[in-house]
């Protein structure tokens, strides 16, 4: 079994951590960081409660006056990035989160600081309650961002302000009206760099799942244009694809379906055992003389506690049908434990998927 990530924070990482304030003009009691820290409740707290008791113990080496902090903090920064340590490791990022605690009252110092903090461990998080104080000025800020010469900060203007960013603090605000989040992506649907154009296509997918038809207008718009806004267009439109969305796939040109001709679906296996695989073959076939573009996904109904059926979506293939042309498909999809997700006995299916639109479900039952 992984070694759970909240073990990450060891005696040893602190203290080699610790190492680095040597080379700061500031007298710490180490000893006393470390009693701090490794109280008697650190085996029960969890990866982000253990991210918060070093935030919280930063606190106890640096002035209590946040705006005298900042010097050294910034100081900080630098030696960490020079003694090479592990640069966006998610370990560090109690740094950020103690901006975000300290640092409430100081609006500017403490934007300027977390963009400096993100250079070497992404500040997206800590930024957020930022915006609920003050979401005019950090928008703006935001913007500004979205223009910086530095991957890192123009990632962080997209990630930030995420409507619905996982383990994040929430921004409801954003869900109900994303026109504040539009402005900074229209200055990155072109970005060169792959770390930024992700966080668009994120962003972009989270305002889909809220606002689709806003999604699919600045999709239409940006697709077709260059192959970093193809790029960000396609992946931002995965959960409407997925959702088979009629407007998602005809901005990818897919085929109706009324052309395509689905044969041979068979469900080789009934019965699985809990641990093997579904086995299941199919044909697809272009009935016309043109070439045809194809999606090619399948659903597998899970069984849940309560007897009712939840759906998934795989994607099998995307691809280019010659006139006339036929392909065969035979699929294998596990049964076996995975950590997102629990498996019961019973009736379970399997569902082919053209172009958006589902066919031919067939049942084979799990046995545990």
């Amino acid at each position: 079994m992984a070694e759970a990530l909240k073990n990450v924070y060891s005696k040893e990482f602190v203290t080699n951590f610790l190492k680095c304030w040597s080379e700061i003009n500031l007298s710490i009691n180490q000893q006393e960081f470390i009693s701090f820290v490794f109280d008697k409740d650190w085996e029960a707290l969890e990866l982000k409660a253990r991210m918060s008791r070093l935030s919280d113990a930063m606190a106890l080496v640096l002035p209590n006056n946040f705006e005298q902090a900042v010097p050294i903090f910034y100081k900080l920064i630098e030696i960490l990035e020079k003694d090479d340590f592990p640069n966006r490791g998610y370990e560090y990022m109690f740094l950020p989160d103690y901006v975000e605690k300290f640092g409430r009252k100081h609006l500017d110092l403490s934007l300027e600081l977390l963009a400096r903090i993100t250079q070497f461990v992404t500040s997206e998080f800590a930024i957020r309650p930022f915006i609920i104080d003050s979401e005019e000025r950090v928008m703006a800020q935001l913007l500004k961002w979205s223009k910086s010469s530095d991957t890192d900060i123009r990632r962080l203007s997209s990630e930030t302000c995420r409507s619905r960013l996982p383990w994040a603090m929430a921004l409801p605000r954003f869900k109900k009206d994303a026109s504040l989040i539009i402005p900074i992506l229209e200055n990155l649907k072109n970005d060169d760099s792959l770390y930024v154009r992700k966080s668009v296509a994120n962003n972009l997918n989270d305002i889909s799942k809220d606002h689709p038809d806003l999604a699919l207008e600045l999709a239409f718009k940006w697709h077709g244009k260059n192959e970093n806004s193809d790029w960000i267009v396609k992946h931002g439109m995965r959960t409407l694809l997925k959702a088979g969305h009629p407007k998602s796939m005809e901005l990818f040109d897919y085929a109706n379906v009324d052309l395509l001709k689905l044969t041979n679906y068979q469900l080789l296996t009934p019965h699985v055992d809990f641990g093997k695989e579904a086995k299941f073959k199919f044909s697809i076939s272009n009935i016309t003389k043109d070439e045809l573009k194809i999606r090619l996904e399948f659903a597998v109904y899970f069984m849940k506690n309560n007897g009712v059926q939840t759906k998934k979506v795989f994607k099998i293939s995307e691809r280019t049908l010659e006139p006339k042309q036929q392909l065969d498909f035979t699929k294998h999809h596990p049964l076996k434990p995975i950590s997102t997700r629990k498996y019961y006995a019973g009736e379970h299916g399997i569902a082919l998927i053209v172009n958006g639109i589902e066919f031919d479900k067939q049942s084979f039952l799990l046995n545990m």
